[in-house]
């Protein structure tokens, strides 16, 4: 089982230089496998003031993490394809990649905030077709393959993008989606799949299928394993990523460790092969004391 680490909302507080280089590296040394900056680049007003999370940029943050850290691996979660360009962001993708020394994990996901997706030039009507266009355009590029393509906010006439990735063929694509929409291109060319724990409530907020609980998880990771062998790949070719089975971590509050720790227990006996927590951002030092704590309690 491996453990990643994201922080919701980074405050300006969390977002000072010296307490961003404390929280990455701390997460290395106390055993972390992933360390993760999530996506939102215009959110509105509204959602903010809701608690939505997300106030750093992934390129720039992980970038700023890469320098100062030298194993753990670096993921978005997650970069939303309509947001942006796509040859753009396979540029900078494959920037990061190189600089990181090939650390870079991409977690990929359609978005679901309406206000975002109009903010940044993206139709939500189009989100789907978006993802599927965007991402062929990125894995070619990736392959060094001269670019051909027309579509909405693309007009590529035999372009190419630099530098060459490190990893081969590309950064390992982590597809986030409870849905089958997210599930099936897991399944076709992604190698993990990222299932998030949500209530009605939540999947009727972020647009996707509710994963309540174990029993749902459960069968999701066997729909995918047949889905992965429908398209011509050993059944267990895809990782499963367990994002959010815990409450947002914060050391202040505390946790029952034999409860959680049966909980890993039980996804490890699932197939889930990496588990996604949250911790508060509110306080620098609170975000250390907890991600020290939980390394302590339950990656050691």
């Amino acid at each position: 089982m491996q453990h990643g680490v994201g922080d919701p909302a980074w405050s300006a507080a969390i977002l000072d230089p010296d307490a961003v280089l404390r929280f990455a590296t701390l997460a290395e040394a106390v055993g972390f496998d992933h360390l993760a900056f999530t996506d939102h680049p215009a959110p509105s007003v509204r959602w903010i003031e809701s608690g939505g999370e997300g106030a750093a940029d992934p390129f720039v943050s992980l970038g700023f993490c890469a320098a100062v850290t030298r194993r753990i691996r670096l993921l978005t979660f997650v970069l939303v394809v309509a947001y942006r360009n796509p040859l753009i962001a396979a540029h900078q993708l494959a920037t990061l990649d190189v600089l990181s020394g090939g650390r870079l994990t991409v977690g990929l996901g359609t978005g679901y905030l309406k206000s975002e997706l109009f903010a940044t030039g993206a139709d939500p009507s189009e989100r789907l077709a978006d993802f599927d266009v965007g991402v062929d355009i990125m894995r070619d590029a990736w392959a060094g393959r001269t670019i051909e393509a027309e579509g909405r906010g693309v007009s590529a006439r035999g372009v190419r993008v630099a530098p060459p990735v490190t990893q081969e063929p590309h950064p390992p694509l982590w597809i986030h989606g409870n849905s089958s929409f997210g599930l099936e291109r897991a399944a076709r060319y992604g190698q993990g799949w990222m299932g998030m724990f949500t209530t009605e409530a939540l999947a009727a907020t972020t647009r996707t299928v509710p994963i309540p609980d174990l029993d749902t998880l459960g069968r999701r990771i066997d729909e995918l394993r047949v889905a992965t062998e429908e398209a011509g790949r050993p059944a267990d070719a895809v990782e499963v990523i367990a994002a959010g089975p815990f409450p947002q971590l914060d050391i202040r509050a505390g946790w029952q460790a034999d409860a959680y720790a049966a909980r890993i227990s039980d996804l490890e006996v699932l197939g889930v092969d990496t588990i996604l927590v949250t911790v508060c951002g509110d306080d620098p030092a609170a975000s250390e004391d907890t991600i020290e704590a939980f390394a302590r309690d339950f990656i050691a």
